[in-house]
């Protein structure tokens, strides 16, 4: 009911007597009836103006529950020994609890604003990807009183991250009552391990017998006419602007007689930026032999370049055409 409409009904008290036998000639009120009016008219105005307390949420303190690290979306939380691999998206689910409300007493309503930031880290706290973040700000109805917020994130993990211990940090905060809350949740990836170096240099070299063979030969020994494959890591290299790096190789092979049989000083070369600071750059080379090819052992020397900080690193590998 509205104040116009409460003011239209005022009681005429004795019988005949009209609601307007309570004004004076000169409009104004009856002393006598003043304060009920007065009452009458704050009562209207605090029904209408319902003012908003702010309470908690179950549990009292700002908590991040139910949160952990998925193979998936939605799927299980991934076990402690699980490993992802480079290239794979790692999938994160959280719920937010202990959030303070504003609470409209005259509609049972609680306002919530809520703000949640997710990002992955390597063991030194470096994101491995923008974070993924947004805000909640919803309003509650009294079915909603057990009722907690959850949020999804996925991230794709960088090609060239080496193998190790990562983790996804969590952070929420509760924009009406100021707390915040943060955790870490691990998990691993696997791969590629790699040795930190301040230099750039060479690791996991291995001849292989098809180009997309995973182990390395144990004895790398060909027959003539076979295709010698190789594979290695670069790493150690500088990097400019925007984790720009710039890795160049080379190679020589010599003969059983030590003549020269292969010269490729410029083989390839490499030049790419990424949010996260690559770890390794990946690098393959191919040496085809003739049917006639002498046999004995070839010694191949692979020379690596870093072209931001201007370092070289060369390395020596023997295989034999048997």
């Amino acid at each position: 009911m509205s104040v116009r409409e409460q003011r239209s009904v005022i009681p005429t008290g004795r019988t005949g007597e009209r609601a307007s036998d309570y004004l004076r000639p000169n409009g104004q009120a009856l002393d006598a009836h003043r304060p009920s009016l007065v009452a009458l008219v704050a009562a209207a105005l605090a029904f209408l103006i319902a003012p908003e307390n702010t309470t908690a949420a179950p549990g009292n303190t700002l908590a991040i529950l139910g949160a952990g690290v998925q193979s998936s979306e939605d799927g299980p939380f991934v076990s402690t020994d699980y490993q992802f691999l480079p290239g794979d998206f790692v999938y994160f689910t959280l719920q937010i609890a202990g959030y303070r409300a504003n609470t409209n007493d005259q509609y049972a309503t609680r306002k919530i604003a809520l703000s949640w930031e997710v990002t992955p880290e390597d063991a030194n706290g470096v994101p491995l990807t923008k974070p993924d973040k947004g805000t909640i700000e919803t309003t509650l109805h009294p079915e909603d009183k057990n009722w907690t917020p959850k949020r999804r994130a996925s991230f794709l993990i960088p090609s060239f991250v080496g193998a190790g211990k990562f983790h996804v940090h969590a952070a929420v905060k509760d924009l009406i009552a100021g707390a915040t809350a943060s955790a870490d949740f691990p998990f691993e990836i696997g791969g590629v391990h790699i040795k930190p170096s301040s230099t750039i240099a060479v690791e996991n070299f291995g001849f292989l017998r098809k180009q997309n063979d995973r182990q390395a030969l144990e004895v790398p020994a060909f027959s003539p006419g076979d295709t010698v494959f190789g594979r290695f890591d670069i790493t150690g290299f500088h990097y400019g602007s925007g984790n720009q790096y710039h890795v160049a190789y080379g190679l020589t092979v010599l003969r059983p007689d030590g003549k020269v049989f292969l010269n490729q000083p410029n083989a390839a070369q490499v030049q790419e930026a990424s949010f996260y600071p690559a770890q390794f750059v990946p690098g393959n080379i191919t040496v085809t032999t003739p049917p006639n090819s002498a046999k004995g052992q070839y010694v191949l020397t692979l020379t690596v370049r870093d072209l931001v900080s201007n370092q070289s690193f060369e390395m020596k590998q023997a295989f034999s055409i048997e």
